[in-house]
């Protein structure tokens, strides 16, 4: 058997999927959130969900324990997979791992910057297609996209309505590529950023164009829990900001 994967049961299959499915939905996760933060593709997590998949990487079930917040222990005994029939407890998975470069920034993992050369490297599991890593600087993709995080690019792949996507453009602006959501909206494909205070970039020409698509977001687990005040300051108007403002300052400055 390939130690990569292992067999379930028609009855196995089913009652794993049913499980990630009502999981993940509870959740209100879609499945390209669990693309994005797995690097599982859609159409595997599909067939898993609908119990169509017979032959299962322990790495994928591993990896879907975490973003769903399931115990894997229990999860792969739920299906067998830590009986000696399948895996010994202490047999290592083997996996082919590719080294990929890391950039500092969109402009230099595409080769815009006159010095481009990677900052670091990492291991990736081993897939088809180029595959860079760029590190992110700023908050426009919070909280989906932490400052600071690595994201895993794909490239020149096509980016699909609601994916999110690296992005470059001819004009100055932006000049030093971006990290953005394809959308859709009356009738226009505009960039949108996760973080709600950022407006949207509407797309009028070919001058911005699709270089890769972001298939996994990296050491997004150390992301800083953001305080809920900030959050609620975020919703406020301006004209609400202008009347909360002085009222913080009073507070801060008392004595």
């Amino acid at each position: 058997m390939d130690k990569k994967n292992f067999e379930v049961t028609d009855e196995q299959a089913f009652e794993l999927g049913k499980l990630l499915k009502e999981r993940r939905e509870e959740l209100n996760y879609s499945t390209n959130h669990i693309e994005i933060h797995t690097g599982i593709d859609k159409a595997d997590l599909s067939r898993i969900e609908n119990g169509k998949k017979k032959k299962i990487n322990p790495i994928y079930l591993k990896e879907l324990a975490r973003i769903l917040k399931l115990n894997q222990i229990e999860l792969f005994n739920k299906i067998g997979y830590i009986d000696d029939k399948y895996l010994p407890k202490n047999e290592i998975v083997e996996t082919d791992f590719i080294t990929i470069p890391v950039y500092s920034s969109v402009s230099a993992g595409f080769g815009c910057e006159v010095c481009s050369e990677p900052i670091d490297y990492l291991p990736y599991p081993k897939t088809s297609g180029e595959i860079i890593a760029i590190k992110v600087s700023g908050d426009s993709m919070e909280d989906t996209i932490p400052d600071g995080a690595i994201i895993v690019v794909k490239k020149d792949v096509m980016v699909e309505v609601g994916e999110i996507g690296v992005f470059l453009t001819n004009g100055i602006d932006y000049k030093e590529g971006f990290v953005k959501r394809l959308r859709h909206k009356n009738g226009t494909y505009v960039l949108e950023s996760d973080n709600k205070k950022y407006p949207d970039i509407e797309i009028k020409t070919s001058d911005i164009v699709a270089c890769g698509k972001v298939i996994k977001i990296m050491n997004d687990t150390n992301k800083k829990i953001k305080d809920p005040l900030y959050e609620y300051i975020d919703m406020l108007s301006e004209e609400q900001r202008k009347i909360i403002e002085p009222m913080l300052k009073g507070l801060v400055n008392k004595k």
